[in-house]
Order: structure tokens, then C-alpha cells, then sequence
């Protein structure tokens, strides 16, 4: 059962959630980088402030303080946009229906990320097979939501769309674990997988593969996480 909601799986007649992948992966710790970059979003509005002749005030301190959040909230609503089209795009698709609307009001950074992820599209003759899989892997009781299974060349592979800044490490074992677990399920029918990233700040589009020996190498560093997943929490008790 899915809890789109909280975004959380349980066994059917079971009380306790599932642990899913992108859990799993959060065990891995990437805040460095946003402490430097919140920083440093602090440090350039208070300068900016400052070199006009503005008066730093308290009001203008906390307002400094909140600008990681403002920022956030505008690059996720780019990122998000083009990443909810082209996850809708695949169910219309993969349901012989036809393509989501590309609104004039949108963004022209949206809609750069769209024709970029269209072009892509058309240019490998992409046909989608599966669109939303949701995956449990019984051997490890882990679950996810695979958002598609493509054929290209005659090659099914498994796509995982992203909304980031960049491509981070942890999504690389994310992809890995969702393939385990597609495989698993199906007789180990795939051996590659991609990363569609879109820019959160742009909405520009890039792929990011990986060969079965990346899934492998990836998917025992997956693994490793979710040894140290369970025994936090099992310390946590």
C-alpha cells in the first residue's frame, strides 16, 4: 500500500511503514554543501544591503536569514514543473493518450526543460513501457516508485527523473536499488539505467547512464546504507 500523502509504503495487514529507497539514501549526509551555500545566500543579500546604503537593521538580518528558503521555493517551482510534465507525459504515453499541455504563462526556462527532454524523446524513438512501477524487493523489505521502463534500441532501461541543483551520489544508489528491485520481480530483465536530471534553478535537462558494473558497485553501497538505516533505528528504540 502507498500513502502518496506522507509518501511512505506498508505491507498489506501490516501496521509498520516499509523503509523506501529515497529513506534509505537519506542516511547519507549532504549538508556541507548547503550550509556553505545558505551562507553564502546570506552573505551576498547583506553586501548587496550594505553597497546601496541600506541601513542593516534587525528586520533586515532576519530577512537575510530566510533568503536559502525564498531561493529553494523559486528553483524547486522550475525544477518541479518540468519534472511533474515529464513524469505525466510518460503515463500519457505509456497509455496511448495524449501529451500534457505546455501552457504559454509557464516559464520560458520550463519550457526549454520540456523541448530539451522531448528532444531526447524523439531523437532515440523512447518508447515507454511502464510509467509509476511501484517495486519491493522481498529479500532486503525495501520498496520505491520506479517513475519509468523505457525501450530503446530494442534495450528496456530504467529511467529515474531528478530535481536538483546537480546529480548527487546518493541518487546513483537510488537508481541502483530500484533496479535490484525491478529485477528481482522480473527475472533480471534490465542491465542499464539513467538518471533524467532537471535543473531546479534552469530547468535544463542532462542524462546521467549507468552500465551494469555501475549498478553493481551502486547497488552494494545501497546495500551497506541500509544496514546502517536498520541498526539506527534499531538504537533508536
Amino acid at each position: 500500500d502507498f500513502y502518496p500523502d506522507c509518501h511512505r509504503y506498508k505491507k498489506v495487514g501490516e501496521k509498520e511503514y516499509l523503509m523506501s529507497v529515497t529513506s534509505i539514501t537519506g542516511i547519507i549526509d549532504k549538508s556541507r554543501v548547503l550550509i556553505y551555500w545558505a551562507v553564502g545566500l546570506t552573505k551576498d543579500f547583506l553586501t548587496d544591503k550594505f553597497n546601496s546604503g541600506e541601513k542593516i537593521d534587525l528586520g533586515l538580518i532576519y530577512e537575510a536569514c530566510d533568503q536559502h528558503k525564498i531561493r529553494k521555493q523559486e528553483a524547486a517551482d522550475i525544477g518541479t514543473q518540468v519534472h511533474d510534465w515529464a513524469e505525466q507525459f510518460s503515463i500519457a504515453m505509456r497509455n496511448d493518450q495524449s501529451a500534457p499541455e505546455i501552457k504559454d504563462d509557464w516559464d520560458n526556462r520550463v519550457v526549454m526543460g520540456i523541448n530539451a527532454f522531448l528532444d531526447w524523446y524523439r531523437e532515440h524513438k523512447v518508447k515507454f513501457l511502464e510509467a509509476e512501477r511501484l517495486v519491493y524487493s522481498k529479500k532486503y523489505n525495501y520498496c520505491g516508485l520506479v517513475d519509468a521502463i523505457v525501450e530503446i534500441n530494442g534495450e528496456k532501461i530504467l529511467i529515474d527523473y531528478k530535481t536538483a541543483k546537480e546529480i548527487y551520489t546518493d541518487m546513483y544508489y537510488q537508481v541502483a536499488a530500484y533496479v535490484n528491485a525491478y529485477n528481482e520481480e522480473n527475472n533480471n530483465e534490465i542491465e542499464r539505467a539513467m538518471i533524467i536530471h532537471f535543473n531546479k534553478e534552469t530547468g535544463e535537462f542532462c542524462i546521467k547512464e549507468f552500465s551494469s558494473e555501475d549498478l553493481k558497485k551502486n547497488t552494494d553501497t545501497f546495500l551497506a546504507c541500509l544496514e546502517i538505516k536498520k541498526r539506527e533505528k534499531e538504537l533508536s528504540i
